[in-house]
């Protein structure tokens, strides 16, 4: 037994491994150790964490779609119920809370036990979850049907009991404060 989300595809057989690759439902996917993302992110190079987060935000608006096959439009809060149990099922953190508000375009979820965060737990000097903060912002432009970003306003591995995540557009966030400044490009 894996976890109660996996399970299921193993059961039906829609997690499958050929030539020496997993796919569930169709789709590629890798199990790797949470070492590798947490050796870029332990880094604390903005630069760099910018580049990972526009990266995968662009991945995940790009990809939700066509290869999760969720469809925000025909689905509403249940593929975003959806994209919470992905999540949680290839152990990126448990989703504590999503408070969405569709009308405002915003949104705040907070993650119990970020793997990332974890392990720099009490070491970091700025927030770490980079990579958490682009599958949110992608998930939510979809979810949204407009560009929103992200910014990590708590991190575990700060010591703080939860990281915390922002959602909202772009000219909403407070750039004369550090976490924006630091987390977002003005010119993207």
């Amino acid at each position: 037994m894996i976890n109660s989300f996996l399970d299921k595809y193993i059961f039906t057989g829609g997690l499958k491994y050929v030539h020496n690759n997993f796919f569930l439902v169709g789709i590629p996917f890798i199990i790797s150790p949470a070492a590798l993302f947490v050796s870029l992110a332990q880094k604390e190079d903005k630069n760099l964490d910018k580049e990972i987060y526009y990266s995968f935000k662009g991945a995940m608006k790009e990809n939700i779609k066509s290869q999760f096959g969720i469809n925000f439009d025909l689905e509403g809060q249940k593929g975003l119920l959806l994209v919470v149990d992905l999540f949680t099922a290839f152990g990126w953190g448990a989703l504590k809370q999503v408070d969405a508000d569709a009308q405002k375009k915003r949104a705040i979820v907070v993650v119990n036990n970020s793997p990332i965060a974890g392990a720099l737990a009490g070491k970091a000097r700025q927030p770490v979850d980079s990579f958490l903060r682009g599958i949110i912002a992608g998930t939510f432009c979809s979810y949204f049907n407009e560009d929103v970003e992200c910014v990590e306003s708590q991190c575990s591995a700060q010591n703080q009991p939860s990281c915390e995540f922002i959602v909202k557009r772009k000219e909403e966030f407070d750039f004369s404060k550090e976490p924006a400044r630091s987390q977002l490009d003005l010119d993207k």
